[in-house]
């Protein structure tokens, strides 16, 4: 079977297209693989292990990579700032000596006349084994001037260390990763990570697999700019201007829903700032002298079911005042206790630093509870003494 597939050419190459919503514009396409044989639909996966065990691979790859680039050259013509990601097979990248390499597809590219650096190759490079190899593959094609990019990061056996070795000029992060991004806290915070570390290396991050409003205002948060996924464009055999305008306008809609999202979320903080900001006046009212403030707290911290713990901290000392005051905490940590430091918290030198005098923290997961959390902190004087008093808050997120 796969001998006549490639004999007779039996694919069809799929461009989807890969958009940067910022500028509003399509920025590259992906080339994929579709195979039909007797009228039977053959996965990629399943069409390029048959070529593996017939020791057939390499005249696939050669077949499936030229009638991409031939395919290109239409679009290329019409735009010539656009990019094509090309795929290659893990197992000749393993095998890949650049002085003895003989399925340079290069050829293929002068011949239809377009520059090299049009071009993207995808690596998946936890399913290379030889790091050497890697390396040099990375460094030829490079040096020649096509761009490297990082396919499915985030997941399966991807390593960091490997952006050392191949040093990418772009990262694709797997789908996986975006899959539930409202109700999944850690999926959202390796996104996020990824992004900037990305953002701080110089490397252009792109979300893959994307298919709804929620993972694509996350990544867009996040600072990245790349998009690929069904949201936008499944993988088509031809883009019309009908598809185009579509892409276009679904551009235009996530924008809108992106500064709404944005603009409720600046508007929600500062409600939240406003209300913990009149809470804690009403709270440091009630402390006559810091010796009946744990009373106080633990009173209030009863009266207010949104709220984790308090604690207070004396500015002069940085040190804590009396244990936090705390409800449903785990057993396997130990909250803050009298005399502790926090002189290199940032809700204590940032609170003394602030104008206001108050502090409000990003999110994140209490060591104490595991709910995800804020921190808000304001500064207030009593008895000639400055402290802060620190709320935790608990987020639940829509």
């Amino acid at each position: 079977m796969i001998e006549e597939i490639i004999e007779k050419e039996l694919i069809e190459i799929h461009f989807q297209p890969i958009v940067s919503i910022r500028s509003k514009k399509i920025y590259a396409f992906e080339a994929l693989t579709r195979c039909t044989y007797k009228e039977e639909v053959i996965p990629p996966y399943e069409l390029f292990k048959m070529a593996i065990d017939a020791n057939l691979n390499l005249e696939l790859d050669v077949l499936t990579r030229n009638k991409s680039i031939e395919k290109f050259k239409k679009y290329y013509l019409e735009n010539n700032e656009l990019l094509l990601f090309l795929n290659f097979e893990p197992s000749l990248i393993n095998n890949f000596h650049a002085k003895e390499q003989n399925y340079c597809f290069t050829e293929a590219i002068d011949k239809v006349e377009i520059p090299y650096k049009n071009f993207i190759l995808e690596i998946k490079e936890d399913e290379i084994s030889n790091t050497n190899a890697l390396k040099e593959f990375c460094s030829y094609y490079k040096e020649l001037g096509f761009s490297i990019a990082l396919d499915d990061f985030g997941t399966g056996n991807s390593t960091f260390d490997r952006i050392n070795v191949i040093k990418p000029d772009l990262i694709k992060i797997d789908k996986s990763l975006f899959q539930n991004t409202k109700n999944n806290h850690i999926n959202r915070e390796i996104v996020k990570s990824i992004a900037r570390m990305g953002h701080n290396l110089g490397i252009r991050v792109l979300a893959e697999g994307v298919e709804d409003e929620d993972a694509i205002c996350l990544a867009l948060k996040s600072n990245v700019n790349l998009f690929q996924g069904y949201y936008f464009s499944k993988p088509v055999f031809e883009l019309d201007t009908f598809l185009i305008d579509k892409i276009i306008l679904s551009m235009n809609e996530i924008g809108s829903i992106f500064r709404r999202m944005t603009l409720d979320s600046i508007s929600k903080k500062r409600d939240l700032v406003d209300n913990y900001n009149l809470l804690s006046n009403k709270i440091i009212e009630q402390i006559v002298n810091i010796n009946d403030s744990e009373q106080v707290l633990k009173t209030e911290l009863n009266n207010h079911k949104d709220l984790e713990a308090f604690y207070l901290i004396d500015v002069d000392s940085s040190k804590q005042i009396h244990d936090t005051i705390i409800d449903n905490k785990n057993e396997r940590f130990i909250p803050s206790k009298n005399g502790d430091e926090h002189y290199l918290k940032e809700y204590f030198y940032i609170t003394l630093e602030s104008k206001q005098g108050i502090f409000l923290s990003p999110n994140y997961v209490s060591y104490a509870t595991g709910n995800i959390c804020k921190t808000f902190a304001k500064r207030f004087e009593l008895e000639n003494k400055s402290y802060i008093i620190c709320i935790d808050l608990v987020i639940k997120e829509n």
